[in-house]
C-alpha cells in the first residue's frame, strides 16, 4: 500500500512539474481567460543583452539573485498578489521547494482561498512528506471547486488516500 501511495505521488508530481514548465496552472481551477502578465519587455531585452554569451551557471546565478531580491523585498515591505504569484512561478522554475513553500505561504496570507495556491501548497507539502499539512490544504481547496469539475473528484480521492495512509510513517 505504501509503495502504491509513493508511486501515485511520483506520478502526480511529475505531471505537476511538466504542467508548471509548459502549461498554465491557473487553468487547473478556472477556465476564465487571464490578462497577459509578464515583465517589462524593455527590461527583458536589457537582461538578455547583459546575459548574452553567459554560461548556464551565470544565467542561473543572475536569476537566483533577482528572485532573492524579490523575496527580500516582499519579506520586508509586503507585496501584491501578483508579486507573490511571480515569486511562486520563479521558485517553481528554479525547482526550489523551500522557496516555493515560502512564496505560497505569502500568497495565502493575502488570499487564503486562492485555489491555485492551495493546490500547489498541498502538493508541495505532500512532496515534503507532510501529509497532515497536505490534507489540510486540500480540505481547504475542496469547497472552492465546483463539484462538477473533474478536479473535484481527483482532490477527493487524494484526500481519501491521505486518510488511508498512516501519518506516523514517513513517506520517504
Amino acid at each position: 500500500m505504501r509503495m502504491v501511495f509513493l508511486m501515485a505521488l511520483v506520478v502526480i508530481f511529475a505531471g505537476l512539474a511538466t504542467y508548471l514548465a509548459i502549461g498554465n496552472p491557473r487553468l487547473l481551477i478556472s477556465s476564465a481567460p487571464m490578462a497577459p502578465q509578464g515583465p517589462d519587455p524593455d527590461r527583458v531585452a536589457a537582461l538578455q543583452a547583459q546575459l548574452q554569451g553567459a554560461d548556464e551557471d551565470q544565467v542561473r546565478g543572475t536569476i537566483e539573485g533577482m528572485v532573492a531580491g524579490l523575496r527580500s523585498r516582499l519579506e520586508t515591505e509586503g507585496g501584491t498578489v501578483d508579486e507573490w504569484d511571480r515569486l511562486i512561478r520563479s521558485y517553481a522554475t528554479l525547482e526550489d521547494v523551500e522557496g516555493l513553500s515560502f512564496a505560497l505561504g505569502g500568497l495565502l496570507d493575502l488570499e487564503p482561498e486562492n485555489p491555485q495556491a492551495l493546490l500547489l501548497a498541498g502538493q508541495v507539502a505532500a512532496q515534503q512528506g507532510d501529509r497532515v499539512q497536505a490534507k489540510a490544504f486540500f480540505m481547504r481547496l475542496l469547497p472552492l471547486i465546483d463539484p462538477e469539475h473533474p478536479r473535484f473528484e481527483q482532490i477527493q480521492t487524494l484526500i481519501q488516500t491521505f486518510d488511508q495512509a498512516d501519518p506516523t510513517t514517513p513517506s520517504n
